[in-house]
């Protein structure tokens, strides 16, 4: 690898120390071996004259003062200091960092007036790091172009703009080119998980796929008695077996051509592909291919408008907190029909334990997976006696704010037990807020929490028709606990 020259040297050090001192760093530069490796590396002494001919000019122009040695080591240069950092800048024939983020403010300042919270946070944080000459988000300071295009983005993402359209579309429509919004996807998913309602996601391909900014949707994987109007034509897939896979953006309109017993949605492709295979009747069966795209939740709320108001839906999920989040997805795109858990407050086959119950007296502050113990209890809040089912509200336990902490969710039966395995303590905080909400989704967070259930991937499980499955009644349904108290453990400080 050839040496740099004295020339690139001289203005290495410059640009160094300019970028020092806009960051609110030294006002100099020392020359020795580990700040200025590059000056020793002139071994020759007509190079290192050249060297300081270059800097005496940056002296000159009144940019920098040179400091030197003494004596016998007066020819030695010892330190480079600044003197005015905007006539070394114009000697450089560079901004400063204030002066480049000046022009991204001018891009940026009109688009954001009325961005979400969030994004104005994002961007007044972003300023400040070019002022000192940082680069937020992979971009500096002299790339104004690449900074507005990326608030613009997620500023349309936040308004919902790329509904409806693919990436490149999107692309086009907002930034004048087709590949410009896909070259920016990898500084775009850290700016976008600053919105709180998309943190969860935190593989960028899954909060992609949320907001729709994909080339292509997803397949759409399903079977059962259906005639859609697919492209303009009619398809019947009564007859078709075992799945036929679609585009959903080519549905335009469904219809039951029979009677359907039930609508399930899958999590999993295997478990999709196994309950398609081995469960034969006339239920439809869509694949959601994990958080379901916008796309395919279009298709979802066409089903849900088509299918007569009796007809059973469910889902069937991983339980864990991302299968809470596709099920209450789900749940929210079939506005006609309640959507039912399925197959998701079984018991690990593998295991056999059965939950909690099964498990009484495990009270232990570290399982040995190394996840946080807690300890759960489940305490009346109201008096003896049949009452309506109460919506669940949190409510954290008076206290100095040391030791143990303590979340209710309102009304339960008497219980003591102890948290099952395999959840950490900020997924139980997590799953203590969901089972603090209303509807479906809060009634399954508190299924597990009442029967000690641990996270487990649905494939564990085989498939089961779900009108063949034991769901619970409503009787059984009223029965689960509406106040669990979490005990968390206490983690050291430092």
């Amino acid at each position: 690898m050839s040496r740099e020259t004295p020339a690139q040297v001289a203005r290495a050090l410059l640009l160094k120390l300019l970028a020092q001192v806009d960051r609110g760093g030294r006002d100099s530069v020392p020359i020795g071996e580990r700040s200025a490796h590059a000056y020793f590396a002139l071994r020759d002494l007509s190079e290192r004259d050249a060297l300081h001919a270059l800097l005496q000019n940056a002296q000159a122009a009144g940019g920098v003062v040179l400091e030197w040695g003494r004596g016998p080591a007066a020819q030695d240069l010892r330190r480079i200091r600044i003197r005015d950092p905007d006539q070394l800048a114009a000697w450089l024939g560079v901004s400063r960092a204030a002066t480049q983020a000046r022009a991204i403010l001018q891009g940026l300042d009109p688009i954001m007036a009325d961005a979400p919270g969030w994004l104005r946070d994002a961007y007044a944080d972003a300023l400040r790091q070019w002022r000192r000459g940082g680069t937020p988000y992979r971009i500096a300071g002299t790339e104004p172009a690449t900074a507005v295009n990326l608030f613009k983005a997620a500023r349309a993402i936040a308004a919902g703009e790329q509904e409806g359209l693919d990436l490149r579309r999107f692309s086009v429509r907002l930034l004048g080119n087709s590949k410009a919004l896909e070259a920016l996807l990898g500084r775009l998913g850290p700016l976008l998980r600053l919105n709180p309602e998309w943190a969860p996601w935190q593989e960028d391909v899954d909060l992609f796929r949320v907001l729709g900014l994909e080339k292509f949707p997803p397949p759409l994987f399903l079977k059962g008695p259906l005639v859609l109007d697919y492209g303009g034509e009619d398809w019947d897939l009564t007859p078709l077996r075992p799945f036929v896979a679609l585009s959903p953006d080519a549905v335009n309109r469904v219809q039951a051509s029979t009677q359907v017993p039930y609508l399930l949605t899958i999590e999993n492709l295997a478990s999709f592909q196994r309950q398609v295979r081995e469960v034969q009747d006339d239920g439809i069966v869509v694949y959601t291919a994990g958080y379901p795209a916008p796309a395919l939740v279009r298709v979802l709320g066409l089903l849900d408008e088509c299918l007569p108001a009796g007809c059973p839906c469910y889902h069937w999920g991983d339980r864990d907190l991302g299968g809470l989040r596709i099920y209450a997805r789900i749940a929210a795109a079939c506005s006609r029909h309640p959507v039912l858990p399925h197959l998701m407050a079984e018991p690990d086959p593998a295991t056999a334990m059965g939950g909690l119950a099964n498990r009484a007296g495990l009270d232990q502050s570290r399982s040995p997976d190394g996840s946080a113990g807690a300890e759960v209890s489940l305490r009346p809040s109201r008096g003896p006696g049949p009452s309506p089912t109460p919506s669940p509200t949190l409510s954290p336990s008076p206290g100095s704010g040391h030791g143990p902490r303590r979340t209710s969710v309102a009304g339960s039966p008497p219980s003591t037990i102890s948290q099952a395995r395999g959840w950490t303590r900020d997924e139980l905080r997590a799953l203590q807020l969901a089972a603090a909400t209303a509807g479906v989704v809060g009634d399954l967070a508190r299924r597990w929490l009442h029967q000690g259930l641990h996270p487990l991937e649905q494939e564990a499980l085989d498939p089961l028709s779900p009108v063949a499955a034991e769901i619970p009644s409503a009787e059984v349904q009223a029965s689960l606990p509406l106040q669990v108290h979490i005990e968390l453990p206490e983690i050291p400080s430092g």
